[in-house]
């Protein structure tokens, strides 16, 4: 005879253990907005054994999230083609959470198929692969900014706790063990009373001055949003965030008081942030500006393209003078853009053997040496190489300049370009590289929501 209390019991256990889970599932957030993902334009040679590598990274990274971990990198090199991966989540995500964001974005960067780099941001978590390692890269060409579509409630008053917030934030987190912090503000004045809320996180793979010089970046492309509600920033090594509503818990903030010390933020910072990363861009483009201007200086000496002993510091050209270099910003000699401007093709034509072709036409061959061209494209390459540390520095490149030093085994590798939808004017072709290429993801931006 059936038992009705032992049936009562187990309805009411099945009742209970249905409700935990729907609790469980209601609070659960892995938070996976997206707000961009891309995929390099170059692809692997030997796509299943690239594809083996790589899925042998992901399962490593999983059991590495499994082990509480909210970072990890994993590589395998096996055979011809080399994969290396990076996973970051957000620090004050659960277990579960994070877990749930690697996931999602496991699924969303196999659309890449055969490219031999992507990578994928969510508001909870970042993921990357490479066929190359890139584990020390921080701000890249293609950082951006992501602004809400509604004001502050107290505008004055959001805006003094948002930029207070994420100055201190730029400033301390670099400090920090883990290179993450979570932390909120309130302002109450005459103009109201506003709440922020911000967090601002590096690869935990960064050097501390490479985790600055990023969110320097990162604050700048972040600011314009305030007094929206909320916005974001991303970056190839660093993410900040705020908004005016919560979206970690009041237990999870971090004290950042002690990290500030007698640093502060300022606007010098932000300076260098932003020449450091953007100074491929600007570089390349100082190349063909410094063709136009031979023909107007008297002083450069033939045979000494610096003009003078002494590295004077950055330029500033004329709009008209980039204008006439690029002729007229002609989508022709554009191959990519990224938060600091257009890199034009200063790559196809050195690996044509065509550096004379970046001269302008307009110049008497005479007044320039065939040579000094090819050693400036070379040079000005070789700054926009994805990673930091095979760039030169800029003694090396005074020296360089100079032909003190020699170029000699250093051949540039493939700088990290970033596409938009605009296509190469004439160009159609897919292209491919081979598994030693450079490249970095090519970026599709979507406006976070």
């Amino acid at each position: 005879m059936t038992n009705p209390h032992r049936n009562m019991d187990m309805a009411l256990k099945l009742t209970f253990t249905w409700w935990l889970w729907w609790l469980r599932l209601g609070v659960a957030d892995p938070q996976i907005n997206l707000l961009n993902s891309g995929c390099s334009q170059y692809n692997v040679s030997d796509v299943s054994n690239f594809y083996t590598n790589l899925n042998a990274t992901f399962s490593d990274l999983r059991t590495q999230l499994n082990n509480n971990k909210y970072f990890a990198t994993a590589q395998q090199v096996k055979g011809s083609e080399s994969a290396y991966t990076l996973v970051q989540c957000r620090n004050y995500l659960s277990n579960a959470d994070c877990l749930a964001c690697f996931t999602a974005a496991v699924s969303q960067i196999r659309n890449c198929s055969a490219a031999n780099g992507a990578r994928v941001i969510y508001d909870g978590c970042f993921l990357r692969y490479e066929s190359n390692i890139f584990f020390d890269q921080t701000t890249l060409p293609g950082n951006q900014g992501y602004c809400g579509n509604r004001t502050a409630s107290q505008p004055l008053a959001f805006s003094t706790a948002a930029d207070g917030l994420l100055k201190d934030l730029q400033v301390a987190t670099p400090r920090i063990n883990g290179f993450f912090a979570a932390s909120k503000r309130e302002v109450v004045d005459s103009s109201g009373n506003a709440t922020v809320y911000a967090v601002a996180q590096c690869v935990e793979t960064a050097t501390e001055s490479g985790c600055q010089n990023c969110l320097n970046v990162a604050s700048n492309n972040i600011q314009a949003c305030v007094p929206n509600g909320d916005g974001r920033a991303v970056d190839a090594g660093c993410f900040l965030r705020y908004s005016d509503k919560p979206f970690f818990a009041d237990n999870q903030t971090t004290d950042i008081n002690s990290f500030l010390g007698n640093g502060g933020s300022s606007n010098k910072n932000a300076i260098i942030g932003g020449v450091v990363g953007g100074g491929g861009a600007l570089l390349i483009t100082a190349l063909f500006v410094f063709f136009i201007m031979i023909r107007r200086s008297k002083e450069v000496r033939r045979g000494d393209i610096l003009g003078a002993t002494e590295l004077r510091g950055p330029v500033n050209y004329k709009y008209n003078d980039l204008k006439s270099a690029t002729k007229n910003f002609c989508e022709e000699n554009k191959l990519g853009e990224g938060g600091f401007g257009d890199v034009y093709k200063a790559w196809k034509l050195y690996e044509n053997n065509k550096h004379s072709e970046l001269v302008d036409e307009t110049l008497n061959p005479e007044e320039y040496i065939a040579e000094e061209v090819k050693k400036m494209v070379e040079i000005a390459l070789m700054c926009t190489q994805s990673s930091a540390s095979v760039r030169p520095s800029m003694s090396e490149v005074v020296v360089l300049l100079k032909g003190k030093g020699s170029m000699e085994n250093r051949p540039p590798t493939k700088p990290g370009y970033v596409n938009t939808d605009r296509k190469i004017c004439g160009d159609t072709s897919t292209s491919t590289g081979s598994s030693t290429s450079n490249a970095t993801a090519s970026i599709s931006q979507r406006p976070a929501r």
